[in-house]
């Protein structure tokens, strides 16, 4: 351990009881994405096989703040409220994008030598048993595996880092942004505390199906893609994989999972819904300002709270949706918080120095 400012840095393993009563203060002063103080959630970002978290701590031995670098890499931090406006962030934050610079250099490192041990193997094979240039020419280069491992990078010259954070502040979005950091994610975090809501209201000749049966299921995903293939940044998630990821969860809610078909139109609009949780919710475009959206989430809660028994329910919305975000608070949603991500490449050279360490 080392001190700082009064403060001392400690290394953090496993999910200390003071790590998650840290998580809870942040997450009740901040709002934020519920799943900020699950035990399991935080367990995958703040403990296991490549993550390194650690804290300051005060002259008393509390946990002020805390940090977690895991694959990717990705940063996570927490700062206690009562603790705030002393830079305690800001060190946090700093050493964390150390750690991930520290990370992508050895990665970067390891990658070169891996790929120049294969080159120089493979040039003594092709000398050995093919002397004409043609055999040499088709080997593994350096360069080529450079090239492969930014495929997936916002830079073809680094690697990306990326800062998250399911309880995002004012304050956070500036330190973020003061480090060189792009915002390339948001969501509003909102929640509605009375699901005894008037019958919904549908488009003349609507029918509801709820999500039964494969067949079924194939037709939910076909109304998703349509619904949202006209967003910015739109995965495309295949029809396999977007199934198994909500039949798989198991808080998914087949029965409150409803997919509205209009006369001469076919299937318009879905809601895909878990215990708690509206998931996901959209509308084709030939559909919409029908009043189609707010049917199946209005449905969608009321099935969940006469079935179920659940007297509130959550949903997440991009910030870029502020028509979407609209119609859920004339359902009686309410913003409880914002969770983003930021990014910033890192570039090869100088990387510790580009972190602030």
């Amino acid at each position: 351990m080392t001190s700082t400012g009064g403060t001392t840095w400690t290394e953090l393993t496993g999910m200390p009881a003071e790590l998650l009563a840290l998580a809870e203060r942040c997450y009740a002063a901040d709002g934020g994405m519920p799943l900020a103080t699950d035990p399991a959630f935080l367990g995958r970002r703040w403990a296991g096989d490549g993550v390194t978290a650690f804290g300051l701590r005060s002259g008393d031995g509390s946990l002020l703040a805390a940090g977690a670098v895991r694959r990717g890499p990705t940063f996570t931090g927490l700062v206690d409220p009562d603790a705030r406006g002393r830079g305690l962030g800001a060190e946090v934050l700093d050493r964390g994008l150390a750690l991930a610079s520290s990370a992508l250099a050895s990665s970067a490192s390891a990658s070169s030598a891996s790929a120049s041990s294969a080159s120089s193997a493979s040039s003594a094979s092709s000398a050995s048993s093919a002397p004409d240039s043609s055999a040499s020419s088709s080997s593994l280069s350096p360069s080529a595996s450079s090239a492969s491992s930014a495929s997936d990078s916002s830079s073809a010259t680094g690697d990306v880092v990326t800062v998250e954070s399911e309880t995002l502040t004012d304050d956070a979005a500036a330190l973020f942004e003061s480090r060189g950091l792009r915002r390339t994610f948001a969501e509003d975090v909102m929640r509605i505390d009375d699901l005894d809501l008037p019958p919904a209201v549908w488009p003349d000749g609507a029918t509801i199906s709820s999500w039964d049966g494969p067949d079924v299921a194939r037709r939910f995903h076909t109304t998703y893609h349509a619904s949202f293939r006209d967003r910015p940044g739109f995965p495309a998630d295949p029809a396999g994989e977007w199934i198994a990821e909500n039949e798989e969860d198991e808080d998914f809610l087949p029965s409150c999972s409803l997919l509205a078909t209009l006369p001469d139109l076919g299937d318009a609009g879905f809601v895909v819904a878990a215990r708690g949780w509206i998931v996901q919710a959209g509308v084709v475009p030939f559909a919409r300002r029908r009043g189609l959206a707010a049917a199946l989430i209005a449905e969608s809660l009321i099935r969940m709270r006469t079935s179920d028994g659940v007297d509130h329910a959550w949903l997440t919305v991009n910030v870029n949706n502020p028509g979407a975000a609209a119609l859920y608070r004339r359902l009686g949603f309410q913003q409880r918080g914002l969770r983003a991500r930021y990014q910033r490449p890192m570039q090869a050279a100088g990387l510790a120095r580009s972190a602030g360490a």
